[in-house]
């Protein structure tokens, strides 16, 4: 029971938070967890119900149970699925996590050593390449937070002791049994074979990740994938067999969900081959890619605010920027009402720091204002006149009075 004593120790190097909500099943991992942490302060809850067992609504209780018997606030979402599918089972508990998980918050999910050693064997069979081979990461961001596997060193045995000497009681799901769902069939019938002539396989399979995350790590060093963005010149200095390699582990950096190989090279392809003027953009379920400046950028998907939106603002709050983009403050004494509209085309504004009135197309141009954020800046309009944009293009009235602290969506 080393590892458990250590396990607090482990939560201390965690990213500064504002607390915890552990994923939970009712199964025997999950079980375990919710124990570990239900110590800690601000610790909650989340129970997905995907449906699709008879006895599902009986271990939504039994969680609700516990938890009230732990006194953890319990989440509840129940998912309605198009098929019953791993991915699919997947796909509806993150978005329930996402939806759920506040600001700075860390999702914690119970993955252990074994998982470790399954998910590996399925991506490899997918024909995975380094980011793959390196398994699930311990932690990385997610949604407004973080998402953490403390557990991702600890065995399955360890965790079923844990649960046994501490007379825990937890849920048997019949269908990990179901050998047609591919990650069963890796934990029923694969692994055990290789245990038979390698018992120490899990391990092995376990180090083999870490030492492809360590690689892994120090090549987005060297090539220095700590800038948010890729420069086309760097794309083109490589040889032209190894771009859509490099353009995967830049997106792979940044923990995004990626194309598939050939997707991958079409649009390195279409991005390097796009004339200086033209602005070359992808988008997906999860993200987008735009070429802004002569380099990629990998920005948050947002929703396109609607020229006829219009939103009141009383001065006397921050006001919070539709799809989390920022926020607005106003620091003048007397209390007044501003209009904030977005995507505004043809308007001007005469600045403090202008002589001269200029169009709001002239000042994005000037100060190269990339798309994404042009689209998100606050057109702020008092009796009908546009007063400010934010940042320091303010009317004289009101530039010492409006500050902006944009969030620019990158990630």
């Amino acid at each position: 029971m080393e590892f458990f004593k250590n396990l607090d120790k482990s939560i201390l190097n965690f990213p500064k938070n504002s607390g915890f909500l552990v994923a939970y099943s009712g199964g025997a991992d999950s079980t375990a967890l919710l124990h570990l942490f239900s110590k800690h302060p601000n610790v909650r809850a989340i129970h997905i119900n995907h449906g699709l067992q008879s006895q599902a609504d009986n271990w939504l209780q039994h969680c609700q149970q516990t938890c009230d018997r732990l006194g953890i606030e319990l989440i509840t979402e129940h998912a309605n699925l198009s098929n019953a599918s791993e991915n699919s089972c997947r796909q509806a508990r993150y978005a329930f996590f996402s939806k759920h998980l506040n600001r700075h918050e860390i999702l914690i999910t119970a993955h252990h050593k074994r998982d470790q050693s399954e998910t590996i064997l399925l991506k490899l069979l997918r024909g995975t390449g380094l980011k793959g081979l390196s398994g699930i990461e311990k932690i990385k961001p997610f949604a407004k937070g973080y998402v953490a596997r403390p557990l991702l060193d600890c065995s399955i045995e360890s965790l079923m002791n844990y649960l046994i000497i501490n007379t825990i009681t937890w849920i048997e799901d019949t269908s990990n049994e179901d050998n047609n769902y591919k990650r069963n069939f890796i934990r029923n019938k694969i692994l055990p074979s290789l245990q038979s002539q390698f018992p120490d396989a899990i391990n092995t399979i376990a180090r083999s990740a870490t030492n492809c995350n360590d690689s892994l790590v120090l090549l987005n060093h060297l090539i220095g994938f700590e800038h948010k963005h890729l420069p086309i010149d760097k794309l083109i200095n490589t040889p032209k067999n190894l771009r859509s390699t490099l353009f995967y582990h830049w997106l792979s950096s940044k923990n995004m969900p990626l194309p598939d190989k050939i997707a991958l090279q079409q649009i390195t392809q279409d991005f390097i081959s796009a004339n200086r003027d033209k602005q070359p953009h992808y988008k997906n379920s999860h993200y987008q890619l735009f070429r802004w400046k002569n380099a990629i950028y990998c920005i948050e998907n947002y929703e396109r605010l609607s020229q006829d939106a219009m939103f009141t603002w009383d001065t006397e709050h921050v006001f919070t920027l539709p799809n989390d983009c920022g926020t607005l403050t106003y620091t003048g004494k007397e209390k007044i009402n501003l209009i904030i509209k977005f995507n505004q085309t043809g308007k001007k504004l005469k600045t403090s720091q202008h002589k001269i009135t200029k169009t709001v197309k002239q000042l994005f141009q000037e100060n190269n204002i990339p798309i994404w954020q042009r689209q998100n800046t606050p057109f702020i309009y008092h009796n009908d006149e546009l007063v400010s944009l934010g940042f320091d293009w303010s009317h004289t009235r009101f530039n010492s009075y409006i500050a902006y602290n944009p969030n620019l969506l990158i990630h």
